[in-house]
């Protein structure tokens, strides 16, 4: 295993930045009601994505095109970023190659397909023209990764190279799902598109996390005891995966209008539980309780990092601090959508807010899960160094 690269390490942070600012201009698609202002896909009202006139980037089209772009850009840095803690040269550039002839084998054979000739089959040409291109690259990829340098060194252990496999693959997904939710006007192919958004951020956080430079280093100061730490981890971990249902309910809110279903706050008709006049009302009730369910796990777990001996470890401490702001703007932010009714920045600030809650909340996760790990017996526990301390000192005064 080779040293972490500090350059590999910055990386992946400009990764899960750019995967943040890729929520935003999404929740910004559906904040506007823009997932379907350009009809076509991969094509844009005919264009190739890349060179669709910026003339016509008006409206809602805007929003739709640009997500686009961004997302194919995301798609190449997370290729580029995995490539790279397998240290392979060779994967990017010949899957580009083998991209490239797949592509161009079927833009020349599909119009002489018998049923998909003709100017009325353009659409499904251009949907299978697509799938072969994500598809190829993404299989050239993935054999050039397993069957090519070997004997190199990686960065990071085993479980880095693999996790980093897995997110190469789940954003080619994602630009799959992404391009069938317009192709097929599926309001179901959004909500799942919004939800595998959020778990690719997670693995762009934990592979982050993972390149630092510090990840590996001893975070242990000498007589700091790991009373604590357990409950952090298991709240924490809690914690993750309340936020991402969370964010799954709230997927479903905004993709079936159901945002100002309850047009009041904090108050919902004028009472603590509303009426459940129809889905709509319940959906925004159970987002609401789960916004409730979060504040207090979220409060307990920061409460317990700060008042037990794992305030001690600075990068806990930091982390909880960080969270408890995430979570108390995302609370203003979602009275805010109310109030504003639906102002389309205040609430794709919402949403983004709600990926900043659970990218620090999974990295607190991470962080004391690797504390917990370090002191345990088997690791070499700071009560086994005691006893070790203990055992020593009775020898150095008989010696002496």
């Amino acid at each position: 295993m080779q040293p972490i690269n500090p350059w590999l390490s910055r990386f992946g942070k400009l990764l899960v930045a750019a995967t943040f600012c890729l929520i935003f201009l999404g929740g910004m698609v559906t904040s506007v009601n823009a997932g379907l202002s350009v009809p076509d896909w991969p094509t844009s009202y005919g264009y190739n994505m890349f060179t669709f006139p910026m003339a016509r980037w008006v409206g809602g089209i805007f929003f739709e095109h640009t997500h686009r772009l961004w997302a194919t850009g995301v798609g190449l840095m997370t290729t580029v970023l995995v490539a790279w803690i397998w240290r392979n040269r060779w994967a990017v550039p010949a899957a580009l190659l083998v991209c490239v002839a797949a592509t161009g084998a079927a833009v020349v054979s599909l119009p002489h397909v018998a049923g998909l000739g003709g100017p009325e089959h353009l659409q499904t040409r251009g949907l299978i023209i697509m799938h072969v291109n994500i598809w190829s690259f993404a299989a050239a990829f993935v054999v050039m990764l397993l069957t090519t340098e070997q004997d190199r060194w990686r960065y990071g252990k085993p479980w880095l190279q693999w996790l980093g496999f897995g997110a190469f693959l789940l954003v080619c997904a994602q630009g799959t799902l992404g391009g069938l939710r317009v192709t097929q006007v599926s309001t179901v192919l959004a909500m799942i598109h919004a939800c595998t958004a959020q778990a690719f951020l997670c693995l762009t956080v934990v592979m982050a996390a993972a390149l630092s430079p510090r990840w590996e280093a001893e975070v242990l100061a000498t007589g700091v005891l790991g009373r604590g730490v357990p409950a952090v981890k298991a709240l924490a971990w809690t914690l993750v995966g309340a936020v991402y249902c969370q964010l799954m309910i709230g997927a479903v809110m905004r993709h079936l209008h159901a945002g100002l279903s309850i047009p009041d706050f904090p108050l919902a008709f004028g009472r603590l539980i509303p009426p459940m006049l129809n889905e709509r009302v319940a959906i925004h009730f159970a987002h609401r309780v789960g916004a409730a369910v979060v504040t207090v796990i979220a409060l307990t777990l920061v409460t317990v990092t700060m008042l037990t001996a794992a305030s001690r470890h600075a990068r806990l401490r930091r982390v909880a601090l960080g969270l408890i702001g995430a979570v108390a703007v995302q609370v203003a932010l979602g009275a805010s959508v109310i109030w504003m009714r639906r102002e389309p920045v205040i609430t794709s600030l919402h949403v983004v807010n709600g990926a900043v809650v659970l990218a620090t909340a999974l990295l607190l996760a991470m962080r004391a899960t690797k504390l917990n790990t370090l002191l345990q017996p088997e690791s070499g526990s700071w009560s086994q160094i005691d006893d070790d301390a203990n055992e020593t000192a009775p020898r150095e005064e008989a010696h002496a």
